[in-house]
């Protein structure tokens, strides 16, 4: 028998990938994965400027909001109180900033330092206001009361253990450096009233001696007196207290004390507020035009700060202009020419009006220019609010 011969396979039946086939998968996949990678980075980029813009417009939005209710509160029980807080004295020593609102009892309801340096530098403020929850005008003495005494006054529910209370030695004379004529303490018990509503403060003791033509004034819990600067600093918004908050010592408490700032926002790069005044002093309080807290402008603070009733209630609101840039830098705006961007730089208009030009007063403008390596730009949201003094409105002078 002859052996079966086995036949051998064709050649097709054993053939591979080539090369050319193999070359031609690479290249294939090689632009898959460069089209995965495209459609990724545009919508991350999508993703990250809606987010970045998202964040800066919530930060905006609160820096405002929180900015505004603190002025809306400026003034309540001061503004009653103007003429009689009126003679208290400026600070011995005016350095210009809103902090020396705390070294003296007149009653300015917001006093503002424009920025040295240009519309791009930072604005600060700083509010006053009382937060007595029964009385809130100036009550007579009903006897006199040397250093150290304790105070006698017809107001049977006006004040309460802890107060801080200012009392006006000389009313109609206006207060120096070498007669204050205003003094503060706190508030440390209070007796029953008697059948005329007289009621004795023992307090912690202050640098005056009172007379029955002489005023006390309450701010409230010494804890909760409200005189807080707002400023920033490495483009974080900060709120700092320039009284000391602690009843640990009712001596201190409520008394000019240096703090450290409490952090409201970040990403802060620009802030500006201005006053809106009424530059006829009338009845009718409204509102004439916008100014600038600028040195020597009549409403810088070394101004105000020796100014009297009628000068200081002649501003009659307030205007807040804040930009936010967002966190995430944006290389596209190099080349976005629409909007506030032209060429990746950032223009900006604060306080405009119908005219959009300068003449409307108060109007500012600035620009942030663009990064050139690497080029492009960060997102930016700018807010503006106008706050009335309503407790300064409510009590004319």
């Amino acid at each position: 028998m002859k052996p079966l011969r086995q036949r051998r396979p064709a050649a097709s039946a054993l053939a591979g990938f080539g090369l050319v086939e193999i070359m031609v998968g690479v290249v294939i996949g090689m632009i898959a994965i460069l089209v995965i990678f495209q459609v990724y980075n545009v919508s991350e980029g999508f993703k990250r400027n809606t987010t970045a813009a998202g964040t800066a417009q919530q930060t905006g939005l609160y820096s405002a909001f929180a900015m505004g209710m603190e002025i809306s509160n400026a003034g309540s029980g001061v503004g009653a109180a103007a003429t009689d807080l009126q003679w208290c004295a400026p600070p011995a020593v005016i350095t210009g900033k809103v902090s020396d609102l705390a070294n003296t009892f007149l009653p300015i309801a917001v006093l503002i330092a424009d920025s040295p340096g240009g519309n791009t530098n930072f604005d600060a403020f700083a509010v006053n206001y009382s937060v007595a929850s029964t009385l809130v005008t100036s009550a007579p003495f009903n006897a006199n009361a040397g250093l150290g005494q304790s105070y006698q006054v017809q107001s049977p529910g006006g004040f309460h253990a802890g107060d801080l209370v200012v009392g006006i030695q000389t009313p109609g004379t206006y207060g120096t450096a070498l007669n204050p004529n205003c003094a503060a303490s706190t508030v440390t018990a209070v007796s029953a009233p008697d059948a005329n509503g007289i009621v004795t403060l023992t307090q912690t003791g202050s640098a005056l001696n009172f007379t029955t033509v002489s005023l006390l004034f309450n701010m409230g819990p010494c804890n909760r007196a409200q005189k807080v600067e707002y400023s920033v600093s490495n483009g974080v918004l900060l709120s700092t207290p320039l009284l000391n908050t602690s009843n640990a010592n009712l001596a201190t408490c409520g008394q000019p004390l240096a703090q450290p700032g409490n952090p409201v926002a970040s990403n802060v790069v620009v802030m500006k507020a201005e006053y809106g005044i009424n530059t006829t002093a009338s009845k009718e309080q409204e509102l004439d035009t916008w100014v600038q807290a600028t040195v020597g402008g009549g409403w810088d603070p070394t101004t105000l700060l020796n100014a009297q009733a009628a000068t200081i209630n002649q501003i009659k609101a307030v205007r807040l202009g804040i930009i936010i840039q967002s966190e995430q830098f944006d290389k596209t705006l190099a080349n976005f020419t629409g909007g506030n961007y032209v060429n990746g730089d950032y223009t900006w208009v604060l306080f405009d009006c119908p005219a959009h030009d300068n003449t409307c007063p108060g109007r500012l403008t600035g620009s942030i220019a663009a990064s050139v390596n690497p080029p492009g730009n960060w997102r930016f949201r700018k807010y503006e609010t106008v706050i009335p003094l309503r407790n300064v409105i409510w009590n004319p002078n």
